[in-house]
């Protein structure tokens, strides 16, 4: 009997989340069953003939001599590979016989080596001790690296971050938060504060106006979409898939920022690249991981704004409609604090739970979980409601093959209130209301559009099952030939559903939204049924050659296809008739509409990196795409590539004793941002047309499309060094970037003699960054009562419109008003303001009716996104038990547009118009309808971002409940310093997208959070 043939049988639970749930699209059915198919090719395995051996170590510190937990040990040369458990140990099996070398690497340490002879079905013991170090060079990366993939040897800068410490040391929801303030060069910005939505990622500035500036996800290799859930848009708020992704699941995450790095990735990488590397078992005895946290959010009072009125005889005497002004004189100022009510807000409960299992035996390893994350928003109708399971597995037949399975669910569950660009929000009807008076139905005291009660019924949800799943096969025939085959899926299966309720005599509390073009009088209902497919196939290969005892090649070459479809089709109803309806069916009036869209993409590279004394590397490499979104007219893109790495401080010359470890880094590439999968093709819509003869359908010009349409061309010049002083106790690391955007897609008017109509997108710009990324490791202290490790993080970018391309005029645009623009010479969506005009004595000057006259020359203010980001991050270790955790977060150099308190003033609801001792100028300019100019405003701010404490309790007081714990009290976002006059400048309405409109609008600010968990191992 063969003992490496496994039997995989698959049954269906009965009402089961997944199993009992219909897909109503033949392609979702099919692609699951590739999918599972697929991960059978992990059991397919070739019997070992030879004898082998195993090792068997530790790996301690150096300097303490405590075990090191989080190493990883290898065995060079081979797929055979273990973790440490809770004392250090590790076993290794299967090893072949003869002379080897064992490794073991650990983030915050220097590797360690040793040189071991294995006997057939002996055992050899071994022990390793680690130095603590600030920089790593034989750290292995994975993005955008192929053959000698050691940090050494890669010429740009790569930033990693260690999940799971991150996790283990503060209170993260999710991946968006695990990157916050980690990466320097990675902006975020947040549309809103709600529970389960979105945020926008920039890496090194805007380098597109029209083709989006996200960059590309990969999950252990595998392609991942980072579009919305599906869910209906709620004028501005948006999910994200992406933050579906359990980071307890999560080892590492790597992120490369632009041009210089992604050439590898072709022409959808301009934007850069993040790689999230889940955990992986290893072999030995299992080991259990549990986490439980709980807690609350919330929208602090002093967050909120106080509204004001003055009192009046006529309102004195309407009781009425001005009950809040009963007892009052003539004068007096009343106020209130908006949303105090108790059916407007709550404390939003937390509660998170998770468990892993990982381990393995001689020839494989598992890593399984499951996570429930339950979070309700500070909104009563608002929360996010998440369940995970996972499991990656790796076979090992022999030291030169292994298979590697990563299998992945998600169930999504979203409810988003009613906010953002919408009169009938919660939070305009509150902010702009005259505090005492009462407005009529559905809005009532102190809420001008609608109540809580009313606003609490609108329901707005999104459920969505994903699947995430890749097999690779890892093949070394020979000790110089390498193969990497890779193949994944991600599906994304959504369900959305929006719903307005009927109100009693016909009261239009919700209004509908234009883009329905429906009157809602009696209940509204929308579902929606996207569906959305990636999948990746890549094929790795590298030669490596000894040219000589210090030259070594590495030549590598490989194949990738992507393939995104996209499916969606909507009905909406109106006139449900009771409120007990819920279905589209049963509505009076019906519509509906569907969409569908396709791109692939296939591209080809190879790579020549040559090594000089494993200290001096020098890469070339060169990749071809073509993509179905380009013109007609194009064929291919070629991409180029060119690196340097220079480990300086090993030559014999270089002597600097306070310099541990010196290298310096080079390069430049190119790398491509595609246009959208219609762009460049000609199309055509219907219409319904209804004659004399009766009611027919006719079709009629869409788009003009371009045969001529290429990607954009993003060229990147990056250098910089990183380095180890003192010991390992100092690291810095420094990269300069400069960017550029070529062939930037614009708009251009069709002319009426085509006979179609709107604009073709041309390439015709250029656009232009360049920035400053330092890091700063440092541990100013190393005591067994007390360490100290401190990390400082800064970036600079500055961003500029090079040209057009052709002579037209700046673009202005603007969601409330127009105060943004594409000039020429300034930065992309830059503020430019208009205000009143004013005499020679500061005194407004106004027209015969009293009116002021504005100003019509435009003030240029500032850039609309950070131009500096800095972040300040402590541990303080006490008896290796006790651990305190700041981080500190500032963004600064730009501007955001108050729109909150434009209106309040123009409401005559704000502390700056009632005020008394006010200017009457100033309240007058203030409450002029095109004066912006107030509100437009500097959005520098600090924030403590993480506060933790964690305790480790001792093994005495675990007995045999587990092998360790921790117990941690966490908050975030507890406390911002800003001179911005709203609450959050961090804040962006419709920040979940990749447009460049940026307002502080009617949106949930980043609530406050507080919470307790434990972490349990066994």
């Amino acid at each position: 009997m063969n003992p490496y043939r496994f039997n995989l049988t698959l049954r269906p639970v009965p009402g089961g989340p997944v199993w009992n749930r219909q897909v109503s699209t033949s392609s979702a059915r099919r692609s699951f069953r590739l999918g599972i198919a697929l991960a059978t090719l992990t059991f397919v395995a070739v019997p070992l003939l030879a004898q082998t051996g195993t090792v068997v170590g530790r790996v301690t510190d150096a300097r303490s001599g405590v075990p090191i937990t989080t190493a990883q040990v290898t065995i060079t040369g081979t797929s055979l590979g273990a973790v440490v458990d809770a004392e250090g140990r590790f076993r290794i099996s299967n090893v072949p016989p003869g002379q080897h070398e064992v490794r073991a690497r650990s983030i915050g340490y220097s590797p360690a080596a040793s040189t071991f002879i294995v006997e057939p079905d002996g055992s050899t013991i071994v022990s390793l001790t680690m130095n603590e170090s600030a920089t790593s060079l034989e750290a292995v990366l994975i993005t955008g690296a192929v053959g000698d993939t050691r940090r050494r040897a890669i010429g740009n800068a790569v930033s990693t971050v260690s999940v799971a410490d991150v996790v283990g040391k503060s209170a993260v929801n999710n991946v968006t938060e695990v990157l916050q303030s980690k990466v320097p060069g990675l902006t975020l910005m947040p549309g809103s504060g709600e529970a389960g939505t979105s945020t926008n990622y920039r890496l090194r500035g805007a380098g597109s106006l029209y083709a989006g500036n996200n960059p590309t996800i990969y999950v252990d290799g595998v392609r991942v979409n980072t579009r919305s859930q599906g869910n209906y848009t709620v004028f501005g708020q948006n999910t994200s898939s992406l933050d579906a992704i359990n980071p307890n699941d999560i080892e590492s995450i790597e992120v490369i920022k632009g041009p210089a790095a992604a050439t590898l990735y072709g022409a959808e990488a301009a934007a850069g690249v993040i790689q999230i590397i889940t955990k992986r078992g290893q072999p030995g005895r299992i080991r259990w991981d549990a986490r439980f946290e709980t807690g609350h959010s919330t929208w602090p009072e002093s967050m909120r704004p106080i509204n004001y009125a003055v009192s009046t005889a006529a309102r004195i005497a309407d009781p009425t409609n001005y009950p809040g002004f009963i007892g009052t004189q003539a004068g007096d100022i009343i106020s209130h604090r908006v949303m105090s009510e108790s059916d407007a807000l709550r404390n939003g409960g937390i509660m998170r739970s998770s468990l892993s299992a990982s381990g393995g035996g001689d020839r494989y390893s598992f890593f399984v979980s499951g996570a429930r994350d339950n979070e309700e928003g500070v909104n009563l109708n608002n929360y996010s409601r998440l369940g995970s399971l996972r499991g990656n597995f790796t076979f090992t037949p022999s030291s030169k093959l292994n298979f590697n399975t990563n299998l992945a669910y998600a169930q999504n569950h979203v409810r988003l209130p009613l906010n953002d660009n919408i009169a009938f929000g919660l939070i305009i009807s509150s902010y702009l209301a005259i505090p005492g008076r009462k407005y009529p139905y559905p809005a009532g005291l102190n809420y001008f559009t609608i109540l809580p009660a009313v606003a609490n019924t609108y329901d707005n949800q999104t459920r969505s099952d994903r699947f995430i799943i890749g097999t690779s096969a890892n093949y070394t025939p020979l000790s110089w030939f390498s193969n990497k085959f890779r193949v994944g899926l991600d599906m994304n299966i959504g369900r959305a559903e929006l719903y307005f309720p009927p109100q009693p005599a016909g009261l239009d509390p919700f209004s509908a939204r234009a883009s329905f073009d429906l009157v809602n009088t009696k209940g509204f209902i929308a579902q929606g049924r996207p569906l959305n497919q990636d999948f990746t196939i890549n094929y790795d290969a590298t030669v490596t050659r000894d040219v000589s005892s210090s030259l070594v090649s590495n030549s590598s070459f490989g194949v990738q296809f992507l393939s995104n479809t996209y499916h969606r089709t909507d009905a909406y109803g109106q006139d449900l008739g009771s409120f007990g309806i819920r279905s589209v069916s049963s509505a009076a009036v019906t519509t509906g509409g569907e969409q569908d869209t396709t791109q692939k993409s296939i591209g080809f590279y190879v790579q020549q990196q040559a090594a000089w004394s494993d200290r001096l590397f020098l890469t070339g490499a060169l990749r071809v795409d073509n993509n179905s979104a380009f013109g007609s007219q194009l064929n291919r893109v070629v991409y180029p590539k060119a690196s340097l790495s220079y480990v300086i401080s090993e030559e014999p010359f270089f002597h600097f004793p306070a310099v541990d470890q010196l290298r310096l880094r080079l390069a430049w590439g190119q790398a491509g941002n595609s246009p959208g999968p219609f762009d460049a093709i000609r199309s055509f819509t219907t219409s319904v047309v209804t004659g004399a003869t009766g009611t027919s359908s006719a079709l009629r010009y869409g788009s003009v499309g371009n045969p001529n349409l290429k990607p954009e061309r993003g060229s990147e010049v990056e250098l910089g060094f990183e380095s180890s002083l003192i010991d390992g106790r100092l690291g810095l690391d420094l990269t300069y970037y400069n960017k550029t955007t070529h062939d930037a897609l614009l708009p251009v008017a069709v002319p009426p003699s085509t006979g179609f109509a709107g604009t073709q997108l041309q390439n015709l710009g250029t656009i232009a960054n360049h920035g400053l990324e330092v890091v700063l490791n440092a541990t100013p202290l190393r005591r067994s009562a007390l360490t100290i490790q401190s990390m400082i993080t800064l970036s600079t970018n500055h961003n500029k419109l090079v040209s057009f391309g052709d002579n037209r005029a700046p673009i202005v645009f603007g969601d409330y008003a127009p105060v943004q623009r594409y000039q020429v010479g300034y930065p992309l969506a830059a503020y430019w303001t208009q205000r009143v005009q004013y005499d020679a004595n500061g005194n407004v000057v106004k027209n015969a009716a009293g009116q002021p006259i504005l100003d019509p020359n435009s003030v240029f203010m500032g850039p609309s996104v950070p131009t500096r980001e800095m972040s300040f991050s402590n541990d303080f270790v006490m008896f290796e038990k006790l651990r305190l955790h700041s981080l500190f977060d500032y963004k600064g150099g730009h501007y955001m547009f108050n729109v909150k308190d434009w209106r309040r003033d123009r409401a005559g609801v704000s502390w700056a118009t009632v005020n008394p001792q006010a200017n009457p100028d100033e309240v007058l300019a203030r409450q002029f309808p095109a004066e912006n100019w107030f509100d437009v405003q500097k959005a520098d701010f600090l924030k403590l971002r993480d506060l933790s404490l964690s305790y480790d309790l001792p093994a005495a007081f675990l007995g045999r409940v587990a092998d360790r714990a921790t117990v941690m009290l966490a908050g975030h976002n507890l406390r911002i310093w800003t001179k911005y006059g709203g609450a959050d400048p961090e804040l962006n309405f419709n920040g979940g997208t990749s447009t460049f409109n940026r307002n502080d609008s009617w949106t949930v600010p980043n609530p406050r959070r507080y919470t307790i968990s434990l972490a349990l191992g066994f």
